[in-house]
């Protein structure tokens, strides 16, 4: 046998064993949902499989659904990929056409404790791993890059589509995800008063307190200027926040319950609490990045769910008196 017929068998047998090696061993995938989209071509399919760590090799996929005619049968659609796939079960995986997905909404203001609630309500998974997962520091952390003590304020309010068998971490992980996309396009200017986590912390009362849309800025705008001069914030729904850790509901806040004393109440403690209070949307986080210009300190609610403002306390109370006095 010549040499160079030897080396050409050799390249063969390599590729061929290697090939095996890619249809049959099996490679260990954490969960990952991906989409294809109708009409999406086999190599494109191929990229996204191999740049979530699906698959091994995407020139190797490729020629297999090409070989077999496979790419003919290829589902556009939302698919989960977990545990031990060799190429060979993606792409059966694939010809099966999509998965059933789930769909739940969570709205914009919700704590922690209520969108746990609302998944496991919803049969999305079990209560108490939704909330031992958001207050994991570790696990905080891990997904935010920042050493914060939860995940308050970063389960973005959104509508989503989950599969049935997909997992609590990868519902939590896939909110902080859709948080950081939300607001990657946020022009975010940290600055020694209110650095990325103080922004989510504020809009998270502003989310709280405001009722409309175009208050938003308004309402930002109060709260800045009293952290600007050193004023308490005084915002309600921080004491709201703490009656709610302790199980406890109702619309109105007492006299008695501005004296709790907590971090996180702010008739009591100066600047912000030490986490956000709920999951502000995008809208209101940008309203805290761009607030109104006002000189106002003070407002209160009126009753067709708008705010009545005013730059001193005496208007603050005069406000207030006349509304009372209109309403007989």
């Amino acid at each position: 046998m010549k040499p160079l017929s030897a080396a050409i068998i050799v390249v063969i047998l390599f590729f061929a064993i290697y090939g095996i090696f890619l249809f049959t061993f099996p490679l260990q995938v954490k969960e990952t949902l991906i989409e294809i989209k109708q009409g999406e071509s086999a190599f494109s399919i191929a990229q996204k499989l191999y740049n979530q760590s699906v698959i091994r090799s995407k020139n190797w996929f490729y020629l297999y659904v090409k070989f077999t005619e496979s790419d003919r049968d290829l589902s556009y659609g939302k698919y989960l990929f977990q545990g031990n796939l060799s190429l060979v079960k993606v792409v059966a995986k694939l010809k099966q056409g999509r998965i059933f997905l789930r769909k739940i909404t969570i709205p914009e203001g919700y704590t922690v404790k209520k969108i746990c609630r609302k998944l496991s309500n919803n049969n999305f998974g079990d209560h108490k791993t939704f909330l031992s997962l958001c207050n994991n520091e570790k696990f905080a952390k891990k997904l935010t890059g920042f050493p914060v003590k939860n995940l308050e304020g970063f389960l973005y309010p959104e509508t989503y589509s989950f599969p049935e068998e997909v997992s609590e971490e990868f519902i939590i992980s896939h909110m902080v995800k859709e948080f950081f996309k939300q607001t990657g396009q946020l022009n975010f200017v940290p600055d020694e008063k209110l650095d990325f986590y103080k922004t989510i912390i504020l809009a998270s009362i502003v989310e709280k307190e405001a009722r409309v849309e175009d208050e938003k800025p308004v309402i930002a705008s109060v709260y800045l200027n009293r952290l600007e001069y050193n004023y308490k914030l005084q915002a309600d729904p921080t004491v709201a926040y703490i009656l709610e850790q302790a199980g406890k509901s109702r619309k109105k806040i007492f006299y008695k319950d501005l004296e709790i004393n907590s971090p996180f109440n702010t008739y009591k403690y100066f600047g912000l609490p030490p986490t956000p209070i709920c999951s502000p949307s995008g809208s209101t986080i940008e309203a805290v990045l761009k607030p109104a210009v006002t000189d106002y300190f003070f407002f209160f609610a009126n009753d067709n769910g708008r705010h009545i403002f005013s730059q001193t306390y005496s208007q603050h109370l005069s406000k207030q008196r006349n509304l009372k006095a209109a309403n007989g």
